[in-house]
């Protein structure tokens, strides 16, 4: 967790480039991977890598952090509206309905130049986490739900061999 209003991060950790949502190719860009983030709320509230993401996905999806009636709840879901297609959200989780039809299971967020999800298997035994420079996106890929949407189906759609981790 950040102390206070200290913008710095601990090694490893990823650079992040925003335009501030400037839709202007010619944008002036800004490193803000050292951002003091405690005016956007929970958003920059804990610092965690890919692997930070991946281990406690694997522990709370697995059940390995509730006991089964919390784990029970967590799991209950209702559609949302106006977020991602085929989402449904439960208590801190979400659930995905790819295009496939496969479902996957997790939680991401976003604050200026980062994007970061973890979904995979309800289980919690197959699982993809990811941090992407939210705000790099161009030509083909000016869809970050569309990035998003396309590595869950190639890492678990039904064509994908979802038996690996």
């Amino acid at each position: 967790m950040p102390r206070g209003a200290d913008p710095l991060l601990p090694a490893p950790h990823a650079r992040h480039y925003t335009r501030l949502f400037s839709p202007d190719p010619d944008a002036p860009v800004y490193d803000v991977t050292e951002l003091e983030p405690s005016p956007y709320g929970a958003a920059g509230g804990m610092i965690s890598t890919a692997a930070d993401l991946d281990g406690f996905f694997t522990a709370l999806l697995g059940g390995h952090l509730l006991p089964p009636e919390q784990q029970r709840e967590m799991f209950t879901v209702v559609p949302t509206e106006d977020w991602l297609p085929g989402a449904a959200y439960g208590l801190g989780v979400s659930r995905l309905t790819l295009p496939s039809g496969t479902e996957v299971w997790g939680m991401g967020g976003a604050l200026f130049g980062s994007w970061s999800y973890v979904y995979g298997t309800r289980e919690g035994t197959h699982l993809l986490a990811v941090n992407v420079n939210a705000d790099w996106a161009t030509g083909p890929w000016a869809d970050l739900v569309g990035i998003f949407t396309d590595l869950l189906e190639a890492e678990f759609g039904r064509g994908a061999d979802a038996g690996t981790p």
